[in-house]
């Protein structure tokens, strides 16, 4: 029989020895749990919300890694699969997103956001056949759903099927009196069916510091949406400065090349020449690009009596949401040997209203622009001359048919130029434009 003594011996040591055992099943059922984490298999939830978050901040690439992830250990996880097929069409590779989707909709063909998406991707591709035949797959269990009426409307409208468009933007208005993008939808058909539209402006420079006389830009025009060459526009241009009146007759035109890319084409005459250059032409090139990005390329050439000017130009501009913006350079080189080489930068900031048509512009910059400074000569066109100018623009639709647009701006010179030019003006213009 044991002593008191070795009792209190024994205890202890099996004690440790059961208390070790617990803390080496306890270690292998961690480290398995955690071999498991790293292989994505124990919990895909906690990876795909991961992946989700990269995908929200624009990190494509590591989100579909994730994505890869959980496909290998779980592949009927289809959030997986869909995520990772958008991030591929938020990076405009569109044939990557369809091969993803459409093999997922083949496997389960009932799976809603597989389809979803799949007209996401043929919406944001353009391809709109596409996007209403799967629109109309979805709606065939939801014939009241206002999101998917509002897509079909929308790819309607795109296709060139207005008609069609506005009865079905009428029975999603039917169903919520307050969806707005429908109603600005058909406010947008309504003002594209007017083909022609004829308008009159006026911009004036005032020398407010001194008596010099200001210089009035007076214009009239007349334009028509046409099928061959894009909105068409056919201007006069009737100014004076220094007392000297002057007239020049131009045409600009914006042709679509392909979906995405258009041109832009200009050609003006003066035939008296005396503020205005003899002749003038442009051309650019703009092709969208992805995710609301736009580049464009191209020229202008201005011909006057004693020199010839080629101006190379382009622009990057950038949509989010209702606002739009673009840097736009200007490259300046005279065919006298004696003008310097300019550089000009203008930067444009512009936030939307209800519509394309209700915006407040901003635009700030240096140097002469071929586009603004359409009734400053030869003779100055380098302007080393504007050191900074603004323009604040407001243009507001009062109806379908009228936009009015109201703007001031203030250009201030290097010292000599402003000399000259009777110093430093502020600058008004206004315009009205009827369509029909």
């Amino acid at each position: 029989m044991k002593s008191y003594n070795q009792i209190l011996v024994t205890i202890p040591i099996k004690l440790t020895f059961f208390i070790s055992f617990l803390l080496l099943v306890f270690t292998f059922a961690v480290s398995d749990s955690y071999a498991q984490a790293l292989r994505g298999s124990a919990n895909p939830d906690i990876t795909f919300n991961r992946a989700r978050d990269l995908a929200n901040n624009q990190l494509y690439a590591q989100a579909r890694e994730l994505c890869k992830e959980i496909l290998r250990t779980h592949p009927e996880y289809h959030d997986a699969a869909i995520l990772k097929a958008r991030t591929y069409a938020w990076e405009g590779s569109y044939d990557d997103a369809r091969v993803i989707l459409k093999e997922l909709r083949e496997k389960v063909p009932g799976n809603r956001d597989a389809l979803y998406a799949l007209i996401d991707v043929e919406m944001w591709s353009k391809n709109f056949e596409d996007a209403m035949r799967y629109i109309d797959i979805a709606l065939v269990d939801h014939p009241n759903n206002t999101h998917l009426l509002y897509r079909k409307a929308l790819a309607l409208k795109e296709s060139g099927d207005e008609t069609a468009a506005v009865v079905i933007i009428n029975q999603i208005l039917d169903l919520d009196p307050t969806y707005r993008e429908a109603k600005d939808l058909l406010n947008t058909i309504e003002t594209t069916r007017y083909l022609n539209h004829i308008g009159l402006g006026y911009k004036g420079y005032y020398f407010i510091e001194s008596e010099g006389d200001p210089w009035h830009l007076f214009y009239a025009e007349m334009g028509r949406r046409t099928r061959v060459f894009g909105p068409t526009v056919l201007r006069t241009n009737v100014a004076n400065r220094y007392g000297i009146n002057d007239w020049q007759i131009e045409l600009d035109a914006y042709p679509t090349v392909r979906p995405g890319t258009y041109l832009y084409l200009n050609a003006g005459v003066a035939p008296e020449s005396e503020i205005f250059p003899f002749t003038r032409f442009g051309f650019e090139l703009f092709q969208a690009l992805p995710s609301s990005w736009e580049l464009s390329a191209g020229f202008r050439l201005l011909n006057f009596d004693n020199k010839d000017l080629l101006i190379l130009t382009g622009s990057l501009s950038k949509y989010l949401k209702k606002y739009y913006f673009s840097f736009r350079p200007y490259f300046s080189f005279s065919s006298d040997g004696s003008d310097p080489d300019a550089q000009s930068y203008f930067l444009t900031l512009r936030r939307f209203f209800s519509t394309s048509d209700h915006y407040l512009n901003l635009m700030l910059g240096r140097g002469f622009s071929a586009d603004f400074d359409r009734f400053i000569g030869g003779e100055v066109y380098d302007l080393g001359g504007t050191l900074f100018e603004a323009m604040l623009t407001y243009q507001h639709k009062f109806s379908q048919r009228f936009l009015l647009k109201a703007g001031v701006g203030y250009k201030f010179y290097d010292s000599d130029v402003s000399e000259v030019l009777w110093g430093d003006p502020v600058v008004f213009e206004g315009g009205l434009i009827y369509r029909f």
